[in-house]
């Protein structure tokens, strides 16, 4: 995987819920230039990484991505 879709990985991680909008303005605020975020985030659902509902965006809770490190009580 490309070091650009482990970084949209994060940003969903740290930012439960968020809409592309918002994904993209987090992106581009911890320097990720890609403009083809969209495909990204589409790939990480395909690949079961992220779900998508209603718009918004969370990681699946597996792997280094598990309850204890990002822990989000509100969600």
């Amino acid at each position: 995987m490309p070091a650009e879709y482990d970084r949209i990985l994060d940003v969903v991680a740290e930012n439960p819920g968020a809409t592309l909008e918002e994904i993209t303005d987090l992106a581009h605020d911890c320097g990720i230039t890609d403009t083809g975020i969209p495909d990204l985030l589409s790939k990480a659902e395909s690949n079961d990484d992220l779900l998508e509902f209603d718009g918004r965006y969370w990681v699946m809770q597996t792997g280094k991505y598990r309850f204890h490190r990002y822990d989000h009580p509100e969600t």
